[in-house]
């Protein structure tokens, strides 16, 4: 922290560059193992532009000629950013080194990525000035294209001080993605059906670590080997918000094809990636990548009315815009990016806080009404006319055989206990619900006499359901229809996973047929069938889906579909 605040007060102290002084742009480069400068005229020796000067796997001696003006700044010195080690000689003299070249991979040492070499004044005067550079890469992880990036008499300072003083607007930005990598990340854990705000979190985090590897430039003195390394970190982030990019529009537009729409734009981004040309270039390929397929993603959304398609659009624009950034202004890679991207960070992430607060707006809605209707349907529970059929069978049976009257009461007494202390859960165990059909056809079986059983297909260990949904499609059936002693209602279970992290994908609960003429055992469209969606839609969301109608053997069947994906 201390070394921050000082590099951050020397930053700010640092002056403005008094007067232009020149980049190396050309020089005379040999190939040379000896440990003294050359006379730059041998056979291995040519004049080429910097650009080209390539000291990978040899070492290599380069010449050239600076002219200074007569209003020098004092001091100055030679700055270097290269991926190489290097040493210096300024009119003849030894001046300094940054690591040590050498003509073999042991004897060097690997010098800084970034260095500044200053110029004994002695040694300055104006008009023509002759710099020699002794250059070597022997560590270098992988080939590059342009090893030496710039060579040019500056101010002298601490060439990190320059580099932070480029990053100063890219710092400012982190805050902002930050806090929406907590915010978006938060509410992911709190609901985990919500992949919008985890691709949120998800970019967030990824331009998180692309601004922090494009900034540690400035702030860490790394040595030359870690530059293409650095370059390939910045290059993934890149694929990684692009890819968060895409799957934030298709969470939102191509919810069904989320999958295929993440695999393809990460297929592409890899593709991308390795391509051949510079990292810079292929970085912004990346998030102008991402970008146009997020775009792609989103258009079907963007052709309709009402609110969410206006957000598509407006989505759609700011993707465009940041798209057309980065073909117009391929330069502004390390500093103007990260200010763009916040902006274009800022749509999606008010997009997405709309979308969670409408969500809460849908869930309150629901809750609401699945309240009411619990409220009407225990009304319902009780009317007259069933208490008044229960207690006439109980009354026969108590005359006639007490023994079972009184088992009816314990049966009907245990059921309102049970309904009454579950009612007010949002969720209890699948084998819970179970066992309160079971009990409730038990004591169904006393009043109409006949035996009605429940026959569970599949594995409800470690499932979740609302309360009462199954009992209110086994109690509507019994008084809409007419069955006859041994029938059985079938519930079939459809899980993703195992038991120990099960999630249910759907219900299917088939009814006996009907002996009835009037009925099939149908819920029909009344309040039973109304309070089955809105429990099922507060617990499953918005893509659970509830389907009732009757079978070709004139029986009904009810099919609850949770939206779980295998």
């Amino acid at each position: 922290m201390k070394r921050l605040l000082f590099l951050f007060c020397l930053f700010v102290a640092m002056p403005a560059q008094a007067a232009p002084l020149p980049d190396i742009d050309t020089v005379v480069a040999c190939v040379d193992p000896s440990p003294t400068p050359p006379d730059f005229t041998g056979p291995t020796c040519r004049s080429m532009p910097l650009r080209e000067v390539d000291s990978q796997g040899r070492q290599l001696w380069i010449r050239a000629t600076v002219m200074l003006p007569a209003d020098l700044p004092d001091p100055i010195g030679v700055r270097i950013a290269a991926m190489a080690s290097s040493a210096f000689w300024w009119n003849g003299v030894a001046i300094g080194a940054n690591g040590r070249p050498a003509a073999t991979a042991a004897a060097e040492r690997a010098g800084r990525m970034d260095a500044m070499i200053a110029l004994p004044p002695a040694l300055v005067h104006r008009g023509a000035n002759t710099v020699v550079v002794r250059l070597s890469s022997w560590h270098q992880p992988w080939r590059v294209a342009r090893p030496v990036q710039q060579i040019a008499i500056e101010h002298y300072a601490d060439p990190t001080l320059r580099t932070l003083r480029q990053y100063l607007l890219t710092l400012m930005t982190s805050g902002v993605f930050a806090l929406a990598a907590l915010y978006f990340g938060a509410a992911w854990v709190t609901d985990r059906r919500d992949k919008g705000s985890l691709a949120l979190a998800a970019l967030a985090v990824a331009t998180l670590v692309q601004l922090a590897a494009e900034v540690s430039r400035g702030m860490v003195a790394y040595a030359y080997p870690w530059q293409e390394p650095r370059l390939a970190l910045v290059m993934a982030a890149a694929g990684c918000v692009g890819v968060a990019m895409v799957g934030y529009a298709g969470w939102h537009y191509r919810r069904r094809q989320i999958r295929i729409w993440i695999a393809g734009s990460a297929a592409a981004m890899m593709i991308t990636a390795a391509l051949p040309g510079g990292m810079d270039r292929r970085t912004l390929l990346l998030l102008a990548l991402g970008a146009l397929l997020a775009i792609l993603a989103a258009i079907p959304e963007a052709r309709g009315h009402g609110e969410a398609a206006r957000r598509a659009r407006a989505t759609i624009a700011a993707l465009a815009l940041f798209a057309l950034l980065l073909v117009l202004q391929p330069a502004f890679l390390d500093t103007t990016l990260y200010l763009v991207l916040a902006a274009l960070s800022a749509v999606l992430f008010a997009d997405q806080i709309l979308t969670l607060r409408r969500a809460e707006q849908d869930r309150a809605a629901t809750a609401m009404r699945a309240a009411r209707l619990e409220l009407a349907l225990l009304r319902q529970s009780i009317a007259p006319h069933f208490l008044l059929n229960t207690l006439n069978a109980l009354a026969e049976w108590v005359e006639i055989e007490p023994e079972k009257g009184v088992r009816m009461i314990e049966l009907l007494a245990d059921e309102f206990r049970t309904v009454a202390d579950i009612a007010g859960r949002p969720l209890i165990a699948l084998v819970d619900e179970i066992a309160l059909c079971d009990a409730h056809l038990a004591l169904m079986a006393y009043r109409t006499d006949a035996g009605l059983a429940l026959r569970v297909e599949g594995d409800p260990i470690g499932l979740d359901v609302p309360p009462g949904v199954l009992l209110t499609l086994v109690e509507n059936a019994l008084v809409h229809g007419r069955y006859a002693d041994g029938d059985a209602f079938v519930l079939r279970i459809d899980r993703v996973g195992d038991r120990a992290d099960g999630r249910l994908r759907a219900l299917d609960l088939v009814t006996p047929p009907s002996r009835a003429p009037e009925g099939r055992g149908a819920i029909g469209s009344g309040s039973g069938l109304a309070y089955i969606r809105a429990r099922i839609a507060e617990a499953f969301g918005a893509d659970a889906v509830v389907t009732a109608g009757p079978t070709e053997e004139q029986a009904w069947r009810t099919t609850i579909t949770t939206g779980a994906a295998a």
